[in-house]
């Protein structure tokens, strides 16, 4: 199972860390970068992604390491006259351990619900891509809304369904679909041994 988060106030990103940056507001903007440096203010490289019309702004950033994820509150802004660049002005830093149990391909339907997003009621459904008792990836032709952890339906291959808590990860787009890693959280002990157990089957298959 995943871990639980804590606070790191002495972490510094890497040269090279993939960001997912969402930005703190109603526009549903989900930008992805590089890190150029992680001295003093953090430096992302933004690439091809939208530049975001506003000289200063809210975000939440997700930077992935080997360890662990690290998920960062921020006022990003322009670097100097660089358009593809943002500095990142680090007010907190929550440490997310990465899972220790290995996930199975399966493939089974899923549904990620938004219950706490401060617009209408939001449910996405889709298609988990591999699955084990910490977490899923799963796969979506519509877009979550950023910065809500979902509430997540599993139909099982028993027909019951499994309803449990989550945070998104990582989400990435391609040209016609949306896919989340997610870690589960507050899974029961009967829960995580079932997703255990369908992994299992699904590796010896």
């Amino acid at each position: 199972m995943d871990g639980g988060r804590v606070n790191d106030d002495g972490w510094k990103p890497s040269a090279g860390q993939v960001a997912l940056i969402e930005l703190d507001d109603e526009s549903d903007q989900c930008l992805t970068g590089v890190v150029m440096t992680g001295d003093g203010p953090v430096v992302v490289d933004l690439g091809s992604s939208p530049r975001p019309s506003v000289d200063s702004y809210k975000v939440t950033a997700s930077f992935f390491a080997p360890d662990a994820l690290y998920r960062v509150k921020a006022t990003a802004a322009r670097h100097a006259d660089q358009d593809a660049l943002i500095d990142l002005t680090v007010h907190e830093v929550e440490r997310v351990q990465r899972r220790q149990a290995e996930r199975a391909r399966v493939s089974i339907p899923v549904a990620m619900t938004a219950f706490d997003d401060p617009g209408e009621f939001v449910s996405v459904t889709g298609q988990t891509v591999d699955l084990g008792p910490g977490g899923c990836r799963v796969r979506t032709e519509t877009l979550f809304p950023p910065g809500c952890d979902p509430t997540v339906s599993l139909r099982l291959p028993d027909g019951d369904t499994m309803v449990v808590l989550a945070q998104v990860l990582q989400a990435t787009a391609d040209e016609d679909a949306w896919e989340y890693r997610l870690a589960f959280m507050d899974v029961d002990d009967g829960d995580g041994k079932r997703l255990s157990d369908l992994a299992r089957t699904a590796e010896s298959a």
